[in-house]
């Protein structure tokens, strides 16, 4: 049977059915038999015009749609949802593409990159710096590094008001390094740069070696002036180089008049010298001066040199030199040109003669005690035969 013979059938059988459907009867036709009347590859596209190809499908394509997804224009084609598997060659999307999710096997490359997250188990190369813009809805405020996952947010980030970068970990650097401000270290591990000139320290450890220039106070006891060139312990106004405050006595160490070097007390009262909490030497606000303690046993007092007293010019022939009377065992020694005629003595006092001479006396004693009391010469003074 040839093709045109089954032709031939197909629409003899198919003008029958059409007939019987006129006729409002039961179409008695079967549309595979229909099809499988026509020969493969037996019309061709020239005998096909307009209409609607139903259930189409060949090798290579398969339409199951129920509305038109696909459109073919002179401007291009247009797809409602496209589903592939993989394109091939190069893709070039003139307008937006949004994706729920994109895996990229090989290299993205891009002029513009906004996110609002980035998950990421590998390295990220970079040829250029990390960069935050301001923008007019975002402003640089906490813009920076956040690792979040694990206990609170830790945070790099940028804070205005003033400009700077806050951590809320502790920043640490390599033993070898330091922390530098326009090139000048300002800090290594183990000393601060030579142009840290000012600081607030509150509490140091162990100093070797300070240098300060200025004013010092410690603790608000110790207080050094760079103007008076004076320091105070317990006070801010020292009177001297070195003055010390304590219960109301002020005590000096200094020179007066750039003549002289001071040592003392500077309000109206007594200054001692102690050894073993005990005052050895005693000076009284109105000059008298005490040596040893009459409340502990006598004090030695070792004089290596010689000893004037009263005297402005003390005689280098003399070990003491005493300018008036003195009492000796207490017996008053003094000198005249006779006897007293008035005044107290007692019993044992010497008056030495001031003006010798043959024929008269070394001197007067008194034999008892009185006012003027009883004096007798002593002492001879005989010419020599």
């Amino acid at each position: 049977m040839t093709d045109q013979n089954n032709l031939d059938k197909a629409i003899a059988y198919l003008g029958t059915a059409l007939k019987d459907l006129a006729n409002n009867t039961k179409p008695v036709f079967d549309f595979n038999d229909i099809v499988k009347s026509i020969p493969k590859r037996g019309l061709s596209g020239d005998h096909i015009t307009g209409g609607t190809i139903t259930a189409f499908s060949s090798l290579g394509i398969k339409d199951d749609a129920t509305s038109t997804k696909l459109v073919i224009g002179n401007d291009g084609i247009k797809i409602d949802v496209l589903s592939v598997g993989t394109l091939q060659g190069n893709l070039n999307v003139s307008e937006n593409v949004t994706a729920k999710n994109l895996t990229i096997s090989g290299h993205l490359k891009a002029a513009t990159i906004e996110v609002t997250e980035i998950l990421s188990d590998t390295r990220i190369e970079r040829s250029a710096s990390l960069e935050f813009k301001k923008t007019e809805t975002e402003s640089l405020e906490n813009k920076g590094l956040w690792w979040i996952g694990e206990g609170y947010a830790k945070q790099f980030v940028y804070k205005p008001y003033p400009d700077r970068f806050f951590s809320t970990e502790i920043i640490d650097i390599h033993k070898d390094k330091h922390y530098a401000i326009n090139g000048v270290p300002v800090l290594t591990p183990n000393e601060l740069g030579n142009s840290v000139t000012k600081s607030s320290l509150r509490e140091l450890g162990r100093l070797k070696g300070l240098i300060v220039d200025g004013d010092v106070i410690i603790d608000q006891y110790i207080v050094y002036s760079s103007n008076s060139n004076r320091l105070g312990l317990g006070t801010e106004e020292p009177n001297a180089a070195l003055s010390v405050m304590e219960d109301g006595v002020e005590v000096l160490l200094g020179t007066k008049d750039q003549t002289r070097g001071i040592v003392g007390t500077y309000a109206s009262l007594p200054f001692d010298i102690v050894t073993d909490n005990t005052a050895r030497i005693t000076v009284q606000p109105n000059g008298d001066i005490i040596l040893g303690n009459q409340n502990q046993f006598p004090s030695k007092v070792f004089v290596h040199g010689k000893l004037s007293i009263g005297a402005k010019n003390p005689d280098d022939r003399a070990a003491l030199h005493v300018q008036g009377s003195i009492k000796f065992d207490d017996r008053l020694h003094q000198y005249g040109e006779r006897f007293p005629s008035s005044g107290n003595y007692n019993k044992g006092d010497v008056v030495w003669n001031t003006e010798p001479r043959p024929g008269s006396y070394i001197g007067w004693v008194c034999i008892s005690a009185g006012a003027p009391g009883i004096w007798l010469p002593f002492g001879d003074i005989k010419p020599t035969l």
